[in-house]
């Protein structure tokens, strides 16, 4: 899938925060984000909220994969736990999120989140439930 295809599935937060889907295919995503300061914490290191919200971007796109937009699932997140393991060496994140289990309503992925170098930052694990988007649509 080339870039222009998926520009615009990083808006609001995403964009607001800088995230870049940088890829995705069945079963797989991964999101990275060139670090500055908005992404900073009150002590001037990485706030675990931004690594959270990356997480749950990358394990959220990598179960409703569907290169046709008109075709694509909705999903909401049920659960999301995550192990904040390492301080990132350098500016830039990624988070690779995997798709271990999907069932006709829930999905299961997992996700670890290093940076550019290696080092591991945080790993997670979390659940979704597929969304009828025309649910979705009358309930904003």
């Amino acid at each position: 899938m080339d870039h222009k295809q998926h520009e615009n599935l990083t808006a609001g937060l995403n964009d607001l925060l800088g995230f870049h889907l940088a890829e995705w295919r069945p079963g797989y995503a991964r999101l990275e984000v060139e670090l500055d300061d908005r992404h900073k914490n009150r002590q001037g290191g990485l706030h675990g909220g931004v690594t959270a919200a990356l997480i749950d971007a990358a394990t959220g796109y990598c179960g409703i994969f569907e290169p046709d937009p008109a075709r694509r699932r909705s999903n909401a997140t049920v659960s999301l736990n995550i192990n904040f393991v390492g301080r990132p060496k350098s500016r830039k994140l990624i988070a690779e999120a995997e798709l271990d289990r999907a069932g006709r309503r829930l999905y299961f992925a997992s996700a670890r989140v290093t940076d550019d170098s290696s080092t591991l930052v945080a790993t997670a694990e979390a659940v979704y439930v597929y969304v009828d988007r025309k649910t979705e649509s009358t309930t904003k």
